[in-house]
């Protein structure tokens, strides 16, 4: 991964990244809050040799600071620990005392500090200075001659007394930040895992780099909330009729096989969606029920059951017998009918290349809906017939090797791929859409939506892909026979 992917992955998953990060300053509030609050007391001793000389005080200067290094372990030994104990009248061990007792000497110095932790400011400097005060009187035992004389080495208190008036834990600034940096660490190491691990098709810019294809549409979910009388949902599928209709140099394919590589990808919704779209300029169209095995098109238009697609190919009832009229009259409808024993079979079938060119004559397109082309061989027959395919993903479902395995059997029977139509994403995936102004007029369109054929760029560019060519009129995969 380079770093273009790092930040792809952050921003197509930045909700997680906030989520993960809100949890961590969380988390250092509840520490916060929760942990119990502790003060720190501290007392200082000076420790001196008794040599008055100057020569003699220099040797005695080195001397001691080499001699502290080992008072600070003794300031916490139970000799000193059980004068304290006694002292405070305490209800400890000198175990347990040692363990809220720290001592250190500063470098280059003379100095030892000692430092006491405990759940009260006052208690913890009155348990500092008693040990200060302990420790001198055991200095002075262990230093001192055997002849009685003074000790070479003398301890003064000379700093404390005064109890902490802040906690030194919890610390809420530390807390926050700690919480801020573990949050931010674990969401962009998550995202990027994730988009690491993601195998599935997002955006339109996964269609044309890892499929080759051009992405005709991006169709949000349906029932968006309405924008001045219209939709993103309605301004995506005006962009993918308009896309459409400029994949031939003809306008319209005379027929369109909506396929996808797996189940609910929204091939159904999609080849209703193109159909009323395309209906909707005044163009004849006939939307045809291909899918035999799981047919969900009465159930989306909601038409009555009734003889469909497998009755006429079985020559059980004629053609005008079979079709229903939807939409306010605008669409034609022919269901699949009765279950057939073998759906293949009847799809496969010349029967039904007859149908296709019958419909194609009577109308100006033919939207076919189809069962997926991994699982079944329908949908590939059918691609052999139409005269493109509309190639649809869902993001975040279809992945990227059942795609590629789609497009193969596609280019295995010579189809003519004409572009991707990505669902189950909003329409903001179409960079150039832009909501209506103020006035509530649209903006116009992009010149090549509505620029005559010899006019628009790129018609006799072409670019190879992986089994085909992406041809420049509106990005158009043709399939090539593998082998």
């Amino acid at each position: 991964m380079d770093f273009h992917d790092y930040v792809e992955a952050v921003r197509r998953r930045w909700r997680f990244v906030t989520v993960c990060v809100l949890l961590g300053l969380a988390a250092a509030a509840a520490a916060t809050v929760l942990l119990p609050r502790t003060y720190t007391a501290t007392a200082q001793l000076f420790i001196a040799t008794r040599d008055a000389s100057s020569d003699d005080a220099y040797q005695g200067g080195l001397f001691t600071q080499q001699r502290v290094k080992s008072y600070t372990r003794i300031v916490t030994s139970p000799a000193v620990l059980d004068g304290v104990i006694s002292e405070l009248d305490l209800k400890t061990s000198p175990g347990r005392l040692a363990e809220k007792i720290s001592a250190q000497a500063p470098l280059d110095t003379t100095l030892v500090d000692i430092r006491v932790t405990d759940a009260s400011a006052t208690r913890a400097q009155t348990i500092a200075d008693a040990t200060a005060v302990q420790f001198t009187k055991y200095l002075a035992t262990i230093e001192g001659s055997s002849a009685g004389s003074p000790p070479l080495v003398k301890a003064s208190v000379v700093g404390g007394n005064e109890p902490p008036s802040t906690p030194t834990s919890p610390r809420p600034t530390v807390n926050f930040a700690l919480g801020l940096l573990a949050g931010l660490a674990i969401g962009v190491g998550g995202a990027v895992l994730r988009h690491s691990l993601d195998m599935t098709l997002r955006s339109v810019d996964d269609i044309g780099t890892r499929l080759g294809l051009n992405a005709l549409g991006v169709v949000p979910p349906p029932n968006e909330r309405r924008r001045h009388g219209s939709t993103r949902r309605t301004e995506a599928l005006d962009q993918l009729r308009a896309r459409l209709r400029f994949t031939t140099d003809s306008g319209f394919p005379g027929s369109v096989l909506i396929a996808g590589p797996s189940p609910e990808e929204g091939r159904t919704q999609t080849a209703v969606d193109v159909a009323s779209s395309v209906a909707r300029t005044g163009k004849q169209v006939v939307l045809v029920e291909a899918d035999l095995r799981r047919p969900r098109l009465a159930a989306e238009t909601g038409l009555r059951p009734a003889p469909g697609l497998a009755d006429v190919l079985g020559a059980d009832t004629p053609l005008h017998e079979a079709v229903q009229i939807w939409d306010e009259g605008r669409i034609r409808v022919l269901t699949s009918g009765r279950a057939p024993v073998d759906p293949g079979a009847l799809i496969s079938s010349a029967h039904m290349a007859q149908l296709v060119r019958t419909l194609e004559k009577e109308a100006d397109l033919v939207v076919i809906d189809s069962p997926p082309l991994l699982p079944f061989a329908d949908a590939a027959a059918l691609a052999s017939v139409a005269q493109g395919v509309l190639f649809v993903v869902r993001a975040g479902t279809t992945r990227r090797d059942d795609a590629r395995r789609a497009l193969e059997t596609l280019a295995a029977v010579r189809a003519e791929v004409l572009g991707a139509v990505l669902t189950g994403t909003h329409a903001a995936g179409l960079t150039d859409w832009q909501p209506p102004d103020e006035s509530g007029r649209e903006p116009p369109r992009s010149r090549t939506d509505h620029a005559p054929e010899h006019e628009r760029p790129g018609r006799d560019r072409s670019v190879p892909v992986t089994g085909g060519v992406i041809d420049a009129r509106g990005g158009r995969f043709l399939a090539r026979h593998h082998g």
